[in-house]
């Protein structure tokens, strides 16, 4: 079976655009390819995200926009299971950047390294924190390099995911979940009071 693992930083606090975004493929339990790139978001930066990320404007400066972005790994993310550590927060961004750009939002099928973490290791009694990637990548012996980096993340959330598989032997389709869209911004027409 195939997964792709995914991980995407945002610009800012919206939570609607990408400034990088890194993908790694698993084919039956080994990591096949891996693909990241930065992306001009054509958004403000916010300091707080580029605190945590490190990538200003100027980085992003003749990196692809979104669309080219979505053109080149739509399909593929929508062929496969989607795996990330707090995956709906990035399937969220996805989902919104597609929105904006008024794409079709393909359905995607996902598992959470998170609730992984909290169904298989800690059986519901973790301490809070734990399961930061960080975290959880340190207690599982997992490296993460570059926290915060997208491809480096996405590789610590596969390791995370490998480990798991290793120490539990589960079956990934018992926890597969369809991913739900956030409902669509709502248009309120202006109206003139009388």
């Amino acid at each position: 079976m195939e997964y792709i693992a995914l991980d995407v930083e945002t610009p800012n606090s919206k939570n609607d655009g990408i400034c990088s975004i890194g993908t790694l493929l698993l084919t039956d339990d080994r990591i096949t390819d891996e693909w990241y790139t930065l992306v001009d978001p054509k958004d403000i930066f916010e300091d707080f995200n580029i605190s945590i990320h490190h990538i200003r404007p100027s980085d992003v400066i003749g990196s692809p926009i979104f669309e080219d972005v979505w053109a080149k790994i739509g399909k593929y993310i929508a062929e496969r299971t989607v795996i990330a550590h707090n995956a709906e927060f990035d399937l969220t961004v996805l989902s919104k950047a597609l929105e904006n750009r008024h794409m079709p939002r393909p359905e995607m099928r996902y598992l959470c390294t998170v609730n992984l973490g909290k169904k298989l290791h800690y059986r519901g009694t973790n301490v809070r924190g734990d399961l930061v990637l960080s975290n959880f990548a340190r207690t599982l012996g997992v490296d993460l390099e570059r926290h915060h980096n997208a491809l480096y993340d996405t590789r610590a959330c596969a390791g995370i995911f490998l480990r798991l598989r290793e120490m539990y032997e589960f079956s990934p389709e018992d926890y597969v979940k369809k991913f739900v869209y956030p409902k669509p911004k709502r248009e309120y027409p202006y109206r003139r009071s009388v």
